[in-house]
């Protein structure tokens, strides 16, 4: 993908023009800092499949954390704080109408 910036300044500017200025300057800097860290530290940025992934992930909601202990699990969340909130778990029963 090529990228063409286009810049005229035509002085005096206004102040309108100079926060377009600017934010456009952040942009690009922007832009180009990123692809830079891309080149120099690989593996810090997710490919896309791996952003993908995630966001599954995070659209299947929160995953338990089924600690167990004694026969019951902890419904908590994987990485809660605090004590484990421990229930017991039945097996699901077939042929229940």
């Amino acid at each position: 993908m090529g990228i063409r910036l286009n810049i005229e300044i035509v002085s005096p500017l206004e102040p309108d023009d100079r926060e377009m200025l600017t934010g456009m300057s952040i942009m690009v800097m922007a832009i180009a800092n990123h692809e830079l860290a891309k080149e120099h530290f690989p593996g810090t940025f997710p490919s896309p499949d791996e952003m993908a992934e995630e966001a599954r992930r995070q659209a299947a909601g929160p995953m338990p954390c089924m600690v167990e202990r004694e026969g019951r699990h902890c419904i908590g969340e994987v990485g809660h704080g605090g004590r484990h909130t421990y229930r017991r778990i039945l097996p699901p029963t077939e042929g229940l109408n």
